[in-house]
């Protein structure tokens, strides 16, 4: 083989290399985050937490087992985001229906709590697939900047799900802990 020809090969092997690399690069904007599994029974066990914090939709996906419509299993979900702007606690919480059809939605939150009326904006989703056992929901990135007057960044986010329980008191599961929040999640 002649000289020039094994530079041609060794050329073509690193533009290869090169462009498999360009093309599937690791993004921080989007992780998934796994919770302790079987903390609670069916459905409302939360296995991962997928975010993705690209484009102008932040995307918030929970992966559950077992996820049914219309039974006795029936409760709610919220995840709670924080736009890292005070290392605090989250500013807002969004919530949905679970086993049944109802009203979903963002309210901003202090302490964990809700507070004030529910966010007004129109570009927000929220969606069960109970055959792929997923949650998922869906906010543009104007709607929460518009409600505490900053871009974001950056943001953290936790779920949390509550069975509701033939003796009232609901079955509970947090994604990662009580009151804790994921790592950032930068925007891409």
């Amino acid at each position: 083989m002649t000289r020039t020809r094994k530079l041609l090969i060794g050329l073509a092997s690193a533009a290869v290399v090169v462009a498999a690399s360009a093309a599937a690069p690791a993004s921080a904007a989007d992780r998934t985050f796994t919770d302790q599994k079987d903390d609670v029974k069916g459905g409302f066990d939360i296995h991962a937490v997928r975010v993705v914090h690209t484009g102008n939709w932040i995307k918030i996906r929970t992966h559950h087992r077992n996820l049914r419509y219309g039974t006795a299993q029936s409760g709610g979900i919220s995840v709670y985001i924080n736009t890292v702007r005070n290392g605090g606690g989250p500013e807002f919480r969004f919530s949905g229906p679970i086993g049944f059809d109802g009203d979903y939605g963002i309210v901003r939150v202090r302490h964990w709590k809700p507070i004030g009326d529910p966010l007004s904006c129109q570009s927000q989703r929220y969606r069960v697939n109970y055959k792929r056992d997923v949650v998922a929901f869906a906010v543009t990135r104007g709607c929460l900047a518009r409600a505490i007057d900053m871009p974001i960044r950056g943001l953290r986010v936790a779920a949390k799900t509550a069975q509701s329980q033939a003796n009232g008191a609901p079955r509970i599961d947090w994604a990662p802990k009580r009151h804790k929040l994921y790592p950032v999640v930068h925007r891409g």
